[in-house]
This record gives structure tokens, sequence and C-alpha cells, in this order.
């Protein structure tokens, strides 16, 4: 029978073209429906060609110039332990900048005494333009003097022998989301492309002390601050906190319609994120599609936390130099 298909193709040319043509088709078509079927069993799959990133390590190192770093395992971004930021410690209007800079976060400090040095262990949770996330900070000063024009003192960043054993896990609406443990001096977590409201979001918080005397210097501290006996817990060297409704003033410039009109932006931008990276499953992915897609939405998203342009912003009022831009060094 297929001896005999193959002589009547053979001796007529105009169905050998047909046979042929139609063959043609049928595997364009099966190629096709393979293809769409591994798309859609793997998404990853589907740039494997042509990846602007090809391991979390060039990731990282392309971004390293932001202080900040991936984690796979964890799936968030977190502060380095000795990144730019570590040079400009801390203080008050900060916290008053942070708004105009897209970060919409609630912020608890507490201030203590102890060894003849005045420490500042401030708490931040909230929305950093396109990612959600939480921070720790421990900073020290021996200094009485103030910031010219400025209630507050310019703490620097604690050095590696004054660093603590911190704890944190952010909640959103009693949901685990970030949970970070290290001996730092800037305990961070963050999810991009998670859009939040701060009063969504609760921190609990351990810190471990070097002794008794440091512990209950802090404890007098968060009692200043006004926290209350069952918002924390202590227990040997260690105090766990509840941060959730801040007890501090927050920042002047924070208001209903300015934090309105800032989170309408950063949720537009989350949601442009999830709409291009939906496809995919790992962060590896998604920034490679974010990349090729949209690229300034790439150089938002990779702009973790609080950037240069806040610590910046004290150096512009006290008239100082400003240190050279690194975002010339973004890849």
């Amino acid at each position: 029978m297929l001896l005999g298909s193959y002589e009547f193709l053979s001796s007529n040319p105009l169905w050998t073209g047909v046979f042929i043509g139609s063959s043609l088709i049928i595997v364009s078509i099966l190629v096709l429906l393979i293809k769409r079927a591994r798309d859609k069993k793997n998404p990853d799959w589907r740039r494997s060609s042509s990846r602007y990133f090809s391991t979390i390590d060039d990731f990282n190192e392309a971004i390293e110039f932001t202080g900040f770093a991936y984690d796979s395992e964890e799936d968030i971004f977190y502060s380095l332990m000795n990144p730019w930021q570590r040079e400009f410690g801390y203080c008050r209007f900060y916290d008053e900048s942070a708004a105009a800079l897209s970060m919409i976060i609630d912020a608890d400090p507490i201030y203590f005494d102890y060894d003849r040095k005045h420490w500042l262990i401030e708490f931040w949770k909230g929305q950093y333009g396109m990612t959600t996330g939480g921070e720790v900070g421990v900073y020290n000063t021996d200094s009485d003097l103030g910031l010219i024009d400025w209630n507050g003192r310019l703490y620097q960043s604690a050095r590696d022998n004054e660093m603590l054993h911190i704890t944190s896990t952010v909640y959103k609406n009693g949901r685990p989301l970030i949970s970070r443990q290290d001996v730092h001096w800037w305990l961070t977590g963050f999810v991009l492309g998670e859009f939040s409201e701060p009063e969504e979001l609760t921190m609990i918080i351990r810190i471990t002390f070097d002794n008794v005397e440091m512990r209950n210097a802090f404890i007098n501290g968060l009692q200043e601050a006004g926290y209350t006996p069952h918002e924390y817990r202590v227990k040997k060297l260690s105090v766990a906190i509840h941060f959730g409704e801040p007890h501090t003033p927050q920042a002047f410039t924070r208001t209903k319609i300015t934090d309105k009109m800032t989170q309408d932006r950063n949720r537009q931008f989350c949601d442009m994120y999830q709409k291009i990276t939906s496809p995919f499953t790992s962060m590896l992915d998604k920034i490679n599609a974010l990349h090729e897609e949209n690229e300034e939405l790439y150089n938002q998203a990779i702009h973790i936390g609080k950037q240069r342009e806040l610590f910046q912003s004290l150096n512009k009022i006290k008239g100082e130099k400003e240190p050279p831009d690194v975002d010339s060094q973004q890849t």
C-alpha cells in the first residue's frame, strides 16, 4: 500500500507538492503546540537564550551599589553588612525626608543612654517605593551636639563590636511576610512588587543585649517612647517587642493627602511589576523580563529601601559637598 502511494506521488508532481506542503503545515502546528505546552508548564524556559543576568551572583554584583542584595532562599532583598549607608549614620531629619522619596513608612525611634554614649535603636515598616519592608537600626554617639537648625542628634552606625543579635519578622494582616535574623547594625528585609499600607504591617522584633545594664537602659527607652509591658517581653538578655501602631510622633512631612498620592504611585508601579513578571517563578527571570520589557521600571525596582537621595538631603541643608553619584555604576 505504501509502495503504491509512493509510486502514485512520484508520477504526479502536483500531488507530491500538496503532500509535502501539508506535511510541513502539520509539523509546524505540532511544533507550535509543543512550544506552547512547554511555556505553560515552565515559563522560565522561554527566555533562557536571552537572559540579561545569568546567575543570582551576577544580579547581586550589579545591584551592590545600592547597598542591598537578594536572598534566593527567602525571596527577599536585604541590606549588606558594610554598605555605603553605614557611613552616614542616622538622625530624625532622614525620617522627615523619606516621604518625599516615595517611602511611606512608620518609624519608632528608641533613645537611651548606656556606657557614656547616647543610643538610638529605631524600627521602621511600610512601603519603600516598589517594595514592602521592615528595618531595625542600631546607632550611637558620644556627642551632645545636635544638628544645626534641627532638633536632634546625628548618630553614628554601630561599630562591629557594638552590633547586636536581632531577629525580626514582618507580618502583613497577620500573615508572615519577611523573617530575618543576624548579628547586625541594620537588619532589613524587603519584598519586591509587594504593595502595603504601613498599618497593614506589624513587626515582632527580638534584640539580645550585651548585659543587663544595657538591656534595662533600652527598656527604659521603650517605656519613655510609650510602650507598655504587654507590648514587650523580657527573657534573660533579650527583649521582644511588638511594633504595630507607632508610639512616637511621626514625620511632619506625612499627611493623608500626600500619603495617598505617593501610595497611589507606589501601587501603580507594583501593579506594573506584577503584570510583567507574572509568567515567571524565579526572581532572576522576573528581573530579566523586567529589564527587557521596561527598563525604567527595572531601574525603579532595584532601588531597594533607603537610597542615596535620602542621605544626601542632610548634606544639602548643611552645605556639605555631596559624595559621588554611585548611580553611574549601575549596569
